[in-house]
């Protein structure tokens, strides 16, 4: 299934065979294959792998509704994409990396608001780190974190709703309940792991 275009960067590779993976940023088991399809799919796919032009790996932001802060994480994953598609994937795999703040006992200790501005912290230190900071850091925070403000009316959304509600319509349409799920060219592969390593991942491939 195509992307909109501005979803477009959740596409990693040129390929025309598409290994949809639904993800959602604060499920254990989503960080789990994050980390393995990083270490060992996406070498494959990209320039100069093996099967670069032939595979690509869509990544469907897919919130569960019993991980709270889910959403949030999605809003900021949205934004920050379509601003620095180029380092998507590093900032979901810096989301991964945090996940564990924004589990459900410990996130009961800050609001949303205060969530909003952990996410947007996390974006500009990648951004830093990646020297793409130009400009005082206070002024690229302020820049993201407008973006995830709520608008119009009080039961608005903010700039990446209208993605999250596109996201959350194609994972109902074929019927995906638990994270990761995988699907190659449209159909579930249900044989996919997050406990894959290189050798089963080649194989899988291949």
């Amino acid at each position: 299934m195509s992307l909109p275009r501005s979803l477009s960067f959740l596409r990693q590779g040129t390929g025309g065979q598409i290994l949809d993976i639904y993800l959602d940023p604060l499920c254990p088991y989503s960080a789990k294959i994050t980390r393995s399809v990083t270490a060992n799919v996406l070498p494959l796919i990209k320039k100069g792998g093996k099967y670069e032009g032939r595979l690509s790996v869509v990544t469907r932001l897919y919130p569960q509704p019993f991980h709270y802060y889910g959403p949030f994480h999605i809003e900021a994953l949205i934004v920050f994409g379509r601003l620095y598609p180029d380092l998507f994937w590093d900032y979901l795999t810096a989301i991964f990396e945090t996940q564990t703040e924004y589990f459900n006992q410990p996130s009961t200790t800050f609001t949303p608001s205060e969530a909003r501005d952990k996410l947007t912290h996390l974006a500009t230190d990648l951004l830093e780190k990646k020297h793409k900071v130009d400009g005082p850091k206070s002024k690229l925070f302020g820049e993201i974190r407008d973006k995830l403000e709520n608008r119009g009316s009080p039961n608005g959304g903010t700039e990446a709703t209208d993605d999250i509600k596109y996201l959350v319509k194609v994972g109902r349409q074929n019927g995906i309940h638990v994270t990761p799920t995988a699907l190659l060219d449209g159909l579930k592969d249900d044989s996919v792991s997050s406990s894959w390593g290189k050798e089963e991942w080649e194989k899988w491939i291949s």
